[in-house]
């Protein structure tokens, strides 16, 4: 059996080519030929993480007409999914030039937010692997690639970092924390373990000011040095205009914290100049916006 993986466009080591490889590895026991570089495959998986490459990654099938080619991936289709047997297998680090662990320690959302596909993809949050289970102890770090592991059961929350406080290991988060479910304990339980990186919150609609104030103010409580350790994603494009994207940077740099802007699909020159102001510490935090557009 020889199986050819693809990773079509990932900016990050693909967990689900991962689990395959681990899977055919050990399922066929040294009989099985799989990774990037297989030559007349039996079997091709690609995985396409954007559509827009959907169209162009298609075109792999005419380049394999002798073998089963199987795609996946959201930006392929966000129905397909591994079948349980290899979605909960080890993945298998040595595929990339991996530095850390990673995987789901829950999947699903509660929120409904319209330009997020993890409803439709996921579902509601669901309880789904323990990091021990995925974590490599070659590596000191581990990604936790949850979308909001504040809506999981308190109980589920408090073993998932409880073992990340007695292993040591660190957490990667790149994704947003919850700020609306932020509280006392669970900023505690943030502050009990060590992290790579700022600590991102988001901001995406300009009527959650309250609530991010009050997030904050429960993150200075804690003890956490909000311009030092974390920072908060700004969706800009998508429902607000230029002035509340604005606004709400010059809002965070008042609390003392720091944006980090997103944009969603979009060329507006202005989203560009405010996120190469806003996006640089050092820029955002020594001159104002106003400024920055006269020296450009």
């Amino acid at each position: 059996m020889r199986v050819l993986l693809v990773d079509f466009d990932s900016k990050i080591p693909n967990l689900a080519l991962m689990k395959l490889s681990s899977y055919f590895k050990d399922h066929y026991k040294g009989k099985c030929e799989v990774g990037f570089d297989v030559r007349d495959p039996d079997l091709v998986y690609v995985s396409v993480v954007f559509e827009k490459n959907k169209s162009q990654a298609g075109g792999l099938t005419y380049m394999f007409p002798n073998s089963t080619v199987e795609y996946g991936g959201s930006g392929w289709s966000l129905a397909r999914r591994l079948p349980s047997y290899i979605e909960f297998v080890k993945p298998d680090y040595d595929l990339y030039p991996s530095t850390y662990s990673q995987g789901f320690t829950t999947r699903g959302c509660i929120r409904k937010c319209p330009f997020c596909v993890v409803p439709e993809k996921e579902g509601a949050i669901e309880v789904w692997q323990h990091p021990s289970e995925f974590h490599d102890d070659r590596f000191d770090t581990c990604m936790i690639m949850d979308n909001n592991l504040f809506a999981a059961p308190e109980e589920w929350q408090e073993s998932v970092f409880n073992w990340f406080s007695d292993s040591g290991v660190k957490m990667m988060s790149p994704q947003g924390w919850d700020a609306r479910l932020l509280t006392p304990e669970r900023a505690a339980m943030l502050r009990s373990i060590k992290h790579v990186g700022n600590i991102h919150f988001a901001w995406d609609n300009i009527r959650d000011e309250k609530t991010i104030v009050k997030a904050i103010d429960i993150l200075k409580d804690a003890g956490f040095n909000v311009r030092s350790n974390v920072s908060f994603y700004v969706l800009v494009g998508y429902n607000s205009s230029f002035e509340e994207d604005l606004y709400r940077c010059n809002r965070l740099k008042e609390l003392g914290t720091n944006p980090f802007i997103m944009k969603y699909h979009t060329r507006d020159k202005r989203l560009n100049n405010l996120a190469r102001w806003a996006n640089r510490k050092w820029l955002f935090w020594s001159i104002p916006f106003e400024e920055y557009k006269k020296e450009g």
